[in-house]
């Protein structure tokens, strides 16, 4: 089965590799191979409760990839023309999200574990927390 093709620009889905044998499997990233950067921060999500929404930012140069390692949730997407919303639930499956694309997951379900791979260290002044802020970035981008 295909993904789905991603209409927000600077977002894509990538394919990690996975190996199988009788003792199960092994999924894994390579950069250079599906991953255009070398990850600076590494971390995940779970445990949200039901009804919380993560994310809810862009970030101004910053690249992330989402994959859901356990469970799954929703993904919307926004790069300030095109919304829309994808599920992430394959771990054999990231979600590439680039910079200035506003991304909020919402829908965990109850064991989701997400990680989250950047291509920056964590610096408070990269978030764009106010999505009207965002708005005005994104058009000056495409200006």
């Amino acid at each position: 089965m295909t993904d789905p093709v991603l209409t927000v620009r600077g977002s894509r889905w990538i394919s990690i590799a996975c190996v199988s044998d009788l003792r199960g499997r092994l999924n894994f990233v390579e950069t250079g191979k599906g991953l255009d950067f070398l990850p600076r921060r590494i971390f995940w999500l779970h445990g949200v409760p039901p009804g919380h929404r993560r994310g809810r930012h862009g970030h101004r140069q910053a690249e992330v990839v989402l994959v859901a390692l356990a469970g799954g949730c929703r993904v919307h997407l926004d790069d300030g023309k095109v919304k829309e919303a994808v599920t992430l639930g394959d771990p054999g499956k990231g979600l590439h999200v680039g910079p200035l694309i506003w991304h909020e997951l919402s829908d965990f379900s109850a064991n989701a574990a997400i990680l989250v791979l950047a291509s920056m260290p964590y610096e408070e002044a990269e978030f764009v927390r106010d999505h009207d802020e965002f708005k005005r970035l994104a058009a000056a981008r495409v200006a």
